[in-house]
């Protein structure tokens, strides 16, 4: 019998965070950096059945909660066994993080066994998407490197100024603009290809995110969310946004249809919900430079309520669907610009 913990919820914000020259931020760094986006909303005495566990806590609670589909984002889990108790009605398990992603996808049965809902797939999918490195050998793979952001093998083989980024990380860490290969062997001098990628600098000031509901490859929905920033060269969040629009993929936009394509074809064999972050070439080309196989902040914070809402309430009806394998289809349908 697979044993479980009653989970610990956060008792302040000082406690959302770890310390710790590795250790992410439990907290976005969006959400640190940005605050005044959100508009905080008074708290509802009646409060709906949990229907949602978003793990580990990281400070989206106040968010999430306005979703007002029974979300919370309170259990501190380090994705470890004993499990936290499932409560008493039909719950899903979601990862905030990616590495929370492996945790719940290398114990799914002891999850569901539990009686929490998960929808997760192979550890080496979720590893091809999330790793940086990774990402980048499976698009060769696919014959799709030219959706990525063109790497360098060397710092001497790198055109300046470009990015050096960490295989593994969120929020924008570990990823440093360089000018010099004298400036990237301050930080490192090995590891190229691997722990670390010497990435093109694509400028621009827009760049996308778009979170995608996915089951057995399949893309059941699709929501973009559209940054504005002051700067056409920077690594967010040490930059400042300046506007903001999130509306339906595919809405009518022969681009949006083309970059939903593109998307697809690294999904194979995926199951759960992702967001893809890019910008767009001037010739139209999607640059991609990561895949988060989590909920990001985008869906959790910044898409409108009611949309993001919509989209947990798709997943949840699909349920009965995944433990037969995910035969459940993509949908049609899609929105135009939302207020």
């Amino acid at each position: 019998m697979t044993k479980t913990l009653a989970f610990r919820v956060s008792k302040s914000k000082v406690n959302a965070q770890r310390s710790g020259p590795t250790a992410p931020s439990r907290r976005s760094a969006r959400d640190r950096c940005v605050i005044e986006r959100y508009v905080a909303l008074p708290a509802e005495r009646a409060v709906a059945p949990v229907q949602f566990h978003l793990v580990p806590e990281n400070g989206w609670n106040d968010h999430t909660r306005q979703l007002r589909c029974g979300m919370n984002n309170v259990i501190e889990w380090d994705g470890e066994l004993p499990l936290p108790a499932a409560p008493s009605s039909p719950c899903w398990l979601l990862p905030a993080k990616d590495d929370m992603a492996l945790c719940i996808s290398r114990l799914q049965q002891e999850i569901i066994a539990a009686g929490w809902k998960v929808l997760t797939c192979d550890e080496a999918v979720i590893t091809r998407l999330s790793n940086k490195a990774s990402l980048s050998d499976y698009a060769k793979r696919l014959g799709m490197l030219t959706h990525l952001p063109a790497h360098y093998a060397n710092p001497a083989e790198a055109r300046y100024p470009c990015l050096l980024k960490a295989a593994e990380g969120e929020h924008g860490q570990n990823i440093h603009i360089v000018n010099s290969a004298e400036e990237v062997l301050a930080v490192t001098s090995s590891g190229f290809g691997s722990t670390w990628l010497l990435e093109e600098m694509c400028d621009g000031a827009l760049e996308l995110s778009v979170s995608l509901l996915v089951v057995a490859g399949e893309i059941l929905d699709a929501v973009c969310t559209e940054y504005e920033y002051d700067r056409e060269q920077y690594v967010w969040p040490h930059v400042n946004e300046v506007g903001r629009r999130s509306y339906d993929v595919g809405g009518g936009a022969p681009f949006q249809l083309e970059h939903l394509a593109v998307m697809k074809d690294f999904l194979h064999e995926y199951s759960g919900i992702c967001n893809f972050n890019y910008k767009v070439r001037p010739n139209g080309r999607m640059c991609i430079f990561e895949v988060n196989t989590r909920v990001g902040a985008d869906l959790a914070c910044d898409v409108p309520r009611p949309r993001a809402r919509a989209l947990f309430a798709k997943m949840d009806a699909v349920w009965e669907d995944i433990p037969r394998g995910g035969s459940a289809s993509s949908q049609g349908g899609w929105a135009d610009e939302m207020e």
